[in-house]
């Protein structure tokens, strides 16, 4: 939001004869995170974490001299576990 948007929706906030009990309830519906950023954060931090379990792997595979599976050889097993779900 920009600036001036939210000096709007401050007035109009202000604008607002809001009891005490209102007041909390506001307050504590901005401050608590909504389920969609608890999600997006966890789905980012699952992806963070399977990129960085499968960089590791290609670094280990490199030292190793082990030969990585191939795209075509990972989309091909994917659909085999699908197809056995």
């Amino acid at each position: 939001m920009t600036t001036f948007a939210l000096n709007n929706l401050w007035s109009y906030l202000q604008g607002l004869s809001l009891a005490k009990a209102d007041r909390e309830w506001l307050a504590g519906k901005l401050l608590e995170p909504s389920a969609v950023d608890m999600k997006t954060r966890q789905q980012q931090e699952m992806v963070k974490e399977s990129l960085t379990r499968a960089l590791n792997e290609v670094k280990a595979a490199r030292r190793e001299g082990r030969k990585l599976q191939t795209l075509d050889e990972f989309l091909e097993e994917l659909e085999d576990e699908e197809a056995a779900v």
